[in-house]
């Protein structure tokens, strides 16, 4: 069987324990005291002439169906799998959103009006859509789905890749400012659906209780080899290896302005991550599409007294899968000058901030992130004050999908040239992390030189 049907495990694989799509960081956003705040809006300017960003590394798993304790419970110290209870809570649609971003290098110059800046990061991004009926079935079997039909199909996403970005920004009289960030990008892994209407569905007769798969579903892999196990899953990951000759190559777009309306009142406007990837290398779409029927086996007729005759089973599980291969027409496109495009998802950012008091600025944020199923929407607000010339505290209180219950906490240390700077966008999961579905954390340094003093105008 030549169609390597052992590639649809990393869509099992990514339900239920991918980690690593770009998160929403929504505290990141005001914390305009370090450079990768710039991040958010490419338009926001340093306070100081030199800025090199040392190592840092964000990650997050945004997944608001369960939590992990959800899941496995542990009882007696004795962990377990339980989803019996999670299923009946599941949304007919329910989205996992995770991300992981290592920041290797930067640096931002300052000069006049302007400020150039460069950097290069490891990105890796994870998105997918299930149904409550594929956990279902997965979990219990279709033995409550008689006479109905169970749509078990999935969208997703799972993209890592190089990014080196080169910015600019022009302050006009530190009222305006306007900035750019132009990224090249070097794929290294991707694996994901084409589409969003995909169809994969179970039906099982009333009757006899025959099952019927039905599909038309497509999805794409480069990077990922053949797994033959779930730890094979990363060996197409290769960190910090920028390769432009892999033909995985993209560009990417991020663009900002900021208005200081009044000496309290700024406006700030953003789109991140405008463009797209090419993937070639090592590049396959599996296609199926079709209608197969499967009444079962009698596992009866493979044993007699206390052997089984294991062989004669194998044989027929593979006439079984090479039937299915064929009326389902699982194929795999393997011409060697294949290629397809993923797009990054694009979010927006349009925020206000205001300083209520002279050590005290207040913001609003709203939010808006492009997957594979829509606009994902998300809002906060935030009180940020510095302590002295050491210690700068933020705080913010964010909604998403709905849910206005993430309490959020940021700080920058500045001990000399050193700045370390936290934001995280949900304080709770420091504390317990596993009975979170909102993880978020953002830990980094940097070296800052020549403090610009503001303007008097």
């Amino acid at each position: 069987m030549d169609y390597q049907l052992k590639a649809i495990l990393p869509l099992f694989f990514l339900l239920f324990i991918a980690k690593v799509q770009a998160q929403q960081e929504l505290g990141l956003h005001f914390a305009d005291d370090i450079w990768q705040a710039s991040q958010t809006n490419p338009a926001m300017m340093n306070d100081h002439r030199l800025v090199i960003a040392l190592p840092g590394v964000a990650a997050g798993f945004y997944h608001p169906a369960f939590s992990v304790n959800d899941a496995l419970p542990s009882r007696s110290g004795t962990t377990f799998i339980n989803l019996d209870d999670v299923i009946p809570g599941l949304e007919d649609s329910n989205q996992l959103l995770a991300g992981f971003q290592g920041d290797i290098i930067g640096a931002a110059y300052r000069f006049g009006d302007f400020q150039l800046g460069a950097s290069w990061s490891v990105r890796g991004n994870a998105f997918a859509d299930y149904t409550r009926e594929a956990i279902d079935v997965l979990w219990n079997g279709n033995a409550g789905y008689i006479g109905e039909t169970a749509n078990v199909a999935a969208i997703f996403q799972f993209t890592a890749y190089n990014e080196i970005g080169i910015s600019g920004a022009y302050s006009w009289r530190d009222k305006i400012s306007i900035g750019a960030k132009l990224k090249l990008l070097n794929g290294f892994s991707d694996l994901s659906t084409d589409r969003e209407n995909q169809i994969l569905t179970l039906e099982t007769s009333d009757d006899v209780y025959q099952s019927a798969f039905s599909t038309d579903y497509t999805f794409r892999r480069s990077g990922f080899p053949a797994v033959d196990g779930a730890y094979e899953l990363l060996n197409g990951l290769q960190v910090y290896n920028f390769n432009t000759q892999s033909g995985n190559t993209g560009l990417g777009l991020d663009v900002g302005i900021t208005a200081n309306l009044t000496d309290k009142l700024t406006l700030s406007a953003s789109l991140i991550d405008l463009g797209s990837i090419t993937w070639r290398t090592e590049a396959f779409e599996y296609t199926t599409r079709g209608k197969f029927n499967y009444g079962g086996l009698d596992l009866f007729s493979y044993s007699s007294a206390d052997t089984l005759n294991t062989q004669l089973l194998t044989e027929d599980l593979e006439r079984i899968a090479d039937e299915l291969t064929d009326r389902l027409e699982i194929r795999d496109t393997t011409e060697p000058d294949y290629s397809y495009t993923t797009s990054l998802h694009t979010r927006g950012y349009l925020s206000g901030t205001y300083k209520l008091i002279d050590d005290l600025t207040i913001g609003a944020l709203f939010y808006l992130e492009n997957t594979q199923i829509g606009m994902q929407p998300g809002f906060a607000i935030s009180g940020r004050r510095p302590f002295g010339k050491w210690v700068t505290l933020g705080a913010s209180y964010a909604m998403r999908n709905g849910r206005f219950n993430n309490l959020g906490l940021n700080a920058t240390g500045h001990f000399g040239p050193l700045q370390v700077y936290v934001a995280s966008d949900n304080i709770a999961a420091a504390v317990n992390p596993y009975g979170s579905k909102n993880v978020n954390l953002r830990l980094g340094f940097n070296l800052v030189f020549r403090e610009i003093e503001p303007s008097l105008e």
